[in-house]
């Protein structure tokens, strides 16, 4: 992993379309590709005002086009993930003040590097002074608890893979 990709922090609107561009590529890829969820990732929470994307700028590399020929370019970040205007209501995880992590995500060549334990650490920094939720992937749970993250409601199916709602506390040195 290198330590020269500082994490990005922005608005929608401070996106450029080169980062929006590999953000949308790399969520689909993940999440509508890899995992066979059939569901609208854009689903306009993006674009709210508060609501945050954080991501490691990735280095363009060549991809398959459709017919599988090595002509594409991939624009995707190392990792990303969105975080939510304070007190959205982001579904089981939810809690009232808090801000919500989602669409936590780490691009297949990159995994098992580390982009993600990076990208949550910073986040959590970031974020300590208040309450943090989020909706894990139940086989993540152990991996968002050594963040401090701990359930707060039982175990859920969201597109066919079980789903564990989490909250993390304020920082008590920090609130």
């Amino acid at each position: 992993m290198s330590e020269e990709s500082p994490l990005v922090i922005k608005s929608f609107d401070e996106l450029t379309i080169t980062e929006l561009y590999g953000i949308v590529q790399l969520r689909s890829q993940v999440f509508v590709v890899e995992q066979n969820c059939i569901f609208l990732d854009q689903d306009g929470v993006d674009t709210l005002p508060q609501t945050l994307h954080a991501f490691y700028p990735g280095d363009v590399r060549t991809m398959q086009d459709t017919h599988g020929a090595e002509v594409g370019r991939s624009l995707a970040p190392k990792a990303y993930a969105r975080i939510l205007p304070p007190d959205f209501p982001d579904g089981p995880a939810h809690e009232p003040g808090a801000r919500s992590i989602s669409r936590v995500v780490t691009n297949p060549h990159l995994r098992g590097q580390g982009w993600s334990r990076r990208l949550i650490g910073e986040l959590v920094a970031g974020h300590s002074h208040g309450l943090l939720t989020l909706n894990a992937q139940s086989h993540l749970e152990r991996f968002y608890t050594s963040f401090g993250f701990s359930p707060n409601g039982p175990r859920f199916l969201e597109d066919g893979i079980e789903h564990t709602p989490m909250s993390r506390p304020a920082d008590a040195s920090s609130a």
